[in-house]
């Protein structure tokens, strides 16, 4: 059974028990893979998390339920929400309107139709990339909270760089770096401690510090030893990077038998010349064999 046929599969899983309580696990076993390997493709594949996919549809079939004569507290309980105020809040934020609005005479509701999964033929050229195992990898630098929701991670992120960038931290945590390191001396970018359903995760802005260097006041991580899959690049950012993050969930996972072993994902920035647009990049992400 091929990714694309294991993957609706899992869709149709949801689609069929979307008025139940529905755990993230028992959706992968539909596609046989991971919690975390199912989410995070479902993520990078679709731009939402597959949380906040199942909040849209669910308040979809809420709204048309309603309009067909449903109570509203008995449409907020059959689709999962503790009570009507935190129904009524959900579907504001979602169709614009309240839940008693609905039915008035000109009321516009938005509709979040069911996704599913094609093959697409494309003229890209291979991916290449290489499969290392490696010990443990001690980092340091600034670390944030952010969530995914709505995609405020692809806004705050970029934000967080900037002020790294604009105050001159950058230059204090770089200070600390290892060049004959295994990250040979480069700036990262590290997310870690993702939570259960991937929409809340830390995210660092580091480097890979001189053995006994005392890097205090930065936050300090020692990543356990991995076998990574490593991508290369180089581009104008963000684009560039964005790109290959794209292929590699959409080209490269579904073609080899790999999975995402569910820790830290390391986006390597390698030393270039200060302002130019070609930037080489690497991405780490840690794997392990089978589906």
């Amino acid at each position: 059974m091929d990714w694309i046929t294991r993957f609706n599969r899992a869709l149709q899983y949801v689609e069929n028990n979307l008025s139940e309580e529905l755990d993230f696990n028992k959706i992968a076993a539909e596609a046989y893979t991971s919690s975390f390997h199912f989410q995070r493709m479902f993520s990078m594949l679709t731009n939402v998390t597959l949380a906040e996919y199942l909040r849209r549809r669910r308040l979809t079939l809420a709204a048309v339920d309603i309009l067909q004569g449903a109570e509203i507290l008995e449409t907020a309980i059959k689709y999962g929400y503790e009570s009507q105020a935190s129904f009524t809040r959900a579907f504001r934020r979602m169709h614009g309107i309240t839940p008693g609005v609905v039915r008035k005479a000109g009321a516009t509701i938005k509709a979040y139709p069911p996704l599913s999964f094609q093959l697409s033929i494309k003229g890209e050229h291979c991916m290449d990339y290489e499969i290392k195992n490696l010990g443990e990898i001690t980092v340091a630098g600034e670390v944030r909270f952010f969530t995914s929701k709505d995609g405020q991670n692809f806004v705050e992120i970029p934000k967080f760089w900037q002020q790294v960038m604009g105050s001159g931290k950058i230059d204090t945590i770089m200070s600390h770096s290892d060049s004959n390191g295994i990250l040979r001396g480069s700036c990262l970018g590290i997310c870690m401690d993702f939570s259960e359903q991937q929409e809340e995760f830390n995210y660092m802005i580091g480097m890979e510090p001189k053995k006994g260097a005392d890097v205090k006041p930065l936050e300090t991580r020692i990543i356990k030893p991995h076998t990574w899959a490593i991508f290369r690049g180089s581009g104008p950012m963000p684009d560039a990077i964005q790109k290959v993050w794209k292929r590699i969930f959409s080209d490269w996972f579904p073609a080899t038998d790999y999975t995402h072993s569910g820790d830290e994902e390391i986006e390597v920035y390698l030393p270039t010349e200060e302002n130019s647009d070609d930037v080489p990049f690497e991405i780490w992400i840690p794997v392990k064999k089978g589906k």
